[in-house]
């Protein structure tokens, strides 16, 4: 290995260009990363560095014809005392055995003014020897790529800790939370705005940052937040299902036979708003549906797959269409919410809810057909900002109220969306009426039964209206609000 690395760098008078820097290797023979670091290793030696390692890598290292001087076990901890700003930590961490080098990396963060350079992570040698080469030595590497070494060590511990110090508590008193970098965007939700993508590197991966992107520009930071609200969405939904969505909130639901009715009765909701909002679905891409798709003025689709080359091909003829394959799956991570510098948790809200859980609060019971229009309207609206109305029939919405201060006003909104459809439709609020006016506008418009969390001061008079009017009303005891 020596040899073969003298012939590609040359000499080593002329190529001394690290010397004296000192590699301190530390990790255990059974690490896999070690084996990927032993030609950065013989690297470093041929040009100039002295290696140093424990007596236990010795074998490893001697048979990848890296030489080194062996330490033993009682020198090791003074040898990482030592270590000057010049020098290398070679300590990778990943699979296997890593406490020797966690406790090795510990240790030399710690020693503040005399932190040396840091190698943990195979993927930084070349970026590493790139930057040794043009420093000609450890001290002079760049200020911001020795910044980064530190991070990645320190970023890299943390990810080997985070197991251990995590408890089962959903709360915990403490929480290490973990964020990685994968994208950066061109701007945030405004232009002004600098924005990038992290993921929770001490967890698995399943949110919308995994979906496969197979056609069009990588997604902006506004489309992935309607692409995770419309998949989360159609998730909730029986197979096949389809959503518009436009500012994280649904324009049309709909559930048919086939997936292009779902998405022909969810576009009959709000027509006139559709341009450039996205389309999310439960089932394949097919012929049919990719045609209807090609032939509007979308930003991007999300589904599980595309389901044949023919599809594919009419999707294609749609070149600034974004396709993403990806199905949304309920997570058992806590949410996040910014509140300045500090953070809030709190569980997910998962919300489904069966027949029997349902109480009947009017004279008259709801219809089997109102019955399974009030489930499907209830598991829409917890996607909709509050305040929230959703009006539906027969497995599709006709109209919804989306993120109004007034609940009066949310159903008026979706009563004009609905126009004449509204009558025989039934009603979802996310929350309950604390006036009854909302009820009354709803009977006055034809809806025939409501679905409301209840638990208002004026319950009774919500009750006596639809009573009154002959509408059925059944409460969930439980609220949806969303922001």
């Amino acid at each position: 290995m020596l040899q073969l690395i003298r012939q590609v760098v040359g000499s080593l008078e002329e190529y001394a260009i690290i010397a004296p820097m000192r590699v301190l290797v530390v990790a255990t023979p059974a690490q896999p990363a070690l084996l990927r670091l032993t030609p950065t290793l013989a690297t470093l030696a041929a040009q100039g560095a002295k290696i140093q390692a424990p007596a236990a890598l010795s074998e490893e290292l001697n048979r990848e014809g890296v030489p080194h001087d062996p330490l033993e076990a009682a020198a090791l901890d003074a040898a990482i005392r030592s270590l000057a700003p010049a020098d290398l930590l070679v300590a990778p961490l990943g699979a296997g055995d890593v406490r020797e080098s966690l406790a090795a990396i510990t240790r030399a963060l710690s020693m503040s003014a005399n932190t040396p350079l840091f190698l943990t992570d195979p993927a930084d040698a070349g970026d590493l020897i790139g930057a040794l080469s043009l420093a000609r030595g450890g001290e002079g590497v760049a200020s911001a790529t020795r910044q980064r070494l530190v991070q990645r060590a320190a970023f890299s511990a943390a990810s080997a800790l985070a197991p251990v110090a995590r408890g089962g508590d959903q709360l915990p008193e403490h929480e290490v939370i973990l964020l990685e970098r994968t994208r950066s965007f061109a701007h945030g939700e405004n232009p002004h705005q600098r924005a990038a993508a992290y993921r929770r590197a001490d967890q698995a991966t399943i949110g919308l940052l995994s979906a496969q992107l197979v056609q069009g520009a990588e997604p902006t930071l506004n489309d992935l937040l309607d692409l995770d609200a419309g998949a989360r969405l159609v998730a909730d939904l029986p197979i096949p299902s389809a959503a518009l969505i436009r500012h994280t909130d649904p324009i049309g639901v709909a559930t048919a036979e086939t997936p292009l009715g779902a998405l022909r009765r969810a576009l009959a909701t709000d027509s006139a708003a559709t341009t450039g909002a996205i389309i999310s679905l439960n089932t394949p891409i097919d012929q049919a549906t990719a045609a209807e798709i090609a032939n509007g003025s979308y930003e991007a689709v999300v589904a599980p797959s595309v389901a044949d080359e023919s599809a594919a091909s009419t999707l294609a003829t749609r070149k600034d269409l974004r396709v993403l394959l990806y199905t949304a799956a309920n997570p058992t991570t806590l949410d996040i919410l910014g509140l300045g510098s500090d953070l809030l948790l709190q569980t997910r809200d998962h919300g489904a809810i069966e027949r029997g859980e349902l109480r009947v609060v009017t004279e008259r019971r709801p219809t089997l057909e109102e019955l399974t229009d009030l489930l499907f309207a209830w598991r829409v609206v917890r996607h909709v900002r509050s305040n929230a109305i959703v009006l539906a029939r027969n497995a599709a919405t006709l109209g919804i109220g989306a993120g109004q201060v007034n609940r009066r006003v949310a159903v008026e909104i979706a009563l004009q969306r609905a126009g004449d459809r509204a009558r025989g439709a039934v009603l979802a609020s996310d929350a309950y009426f604390p006036f009854a006016e909302g009820i009354s506008a709803a009977a006055a418009a034809g809806i025939t039964a409501v679905v409301q969390p209840g638990g208002s001061r004026r319950d009774a008079a919500a009750i006596e209206i639809a009573n009154r009017n002959g509408m059925a009303m059944v409460f969930t005891g439980r609220r949806h609000y969303r922001r």
